[in-house]
């Protein structure tokens, strides 16, 4: 065998030789690593929703149990002030005239004439929940809190208190003036509509 011939027949071995150790070092290789660690299975929507409504019926409750009533109310009426701007840009300035005309238009289109009237110096405005966007009514017994459309049975009558921090910024959005709003029946507090009274200083 000539030297050409060795170098060809041994290059030709090693090359053999290294293949078939690589699918060996590979091995080795991972078996050195630890195992990658199997991806975290999510919990359905369903169960997230479930458990955090259960969350805010427990903080609710601490709310209650731990404070003045008057403050448990403050403090959801915050809350919903702050989940109203947070949905909805503030105005950079005071409503016109004209977009205060047109959203009584719709008060009064949407709940009928006598849902405004004048009591002294005030202007009382009967407002109400009836159904979201997407058609859930109140009537049917649905929430229109997003987090709360199908509510746990024993949520405390305090968390409505977010909606009226919630409604006193509509009006105050669309009136540019300072208002008084009062939660008079609610889904979850066993009745069939969501009702509040808005009260504002002056006519509008």
């Amino acid at each position: 065998m000539n030297r050409k011939e060795f170098l060809r027949r041994s290059t030709q071995l090693g090359a053999c030789c290294g293949a078939a150790l690589l699918p060996g070092a590979n091995l080795f290789a991972q078996e050195q690593q630890p195992p990658a660690a199997p991806k975290p299975a999510r919990a359905s929507c369903d169960k997230r929703v479930t458990q955090g409504q259960d969350v805010i019926k427990r903080i609710v409750a601490q709310l209650d149990a731990k404070l003045d009533p008057s403050k448990a109310r403050e403090i959801m009426e915050t809350c919903g002030q702050i989940c109203h701007d947070g949905a909805h840009s503030k105005a950079a300035e005071p409503p016109s005239p004209e977009r205060v005309k047109g959203f009584l238009g719709w008060i009064t289109k949407s709940f009928g004439p006598e849902a405004v009237r004048y009591e002294g110096d005030e202007t009382v405005i009967a407002f109400k929940y009836v159904q979201n966007p997407q058609g859930l009514k109140v009537a049917d017994g649905y929430c229109l809190c997003p987090i709360m459309e199908d509510a746990p049975k024993g949520v405390s009558r305090t968390y409505c208190y977010c909606s009226v921090g919630y409604v006193r910024q509509i009006f105050q959005n669309n009136l540019g003036k300072p208002v008084n709003v009062e939660l008079t029946d609610s889904v979850l507090w066993g009745g069939k509509s969501c009702d509040f009274s808005v009260r504002v200083q002056g006519k509008v």
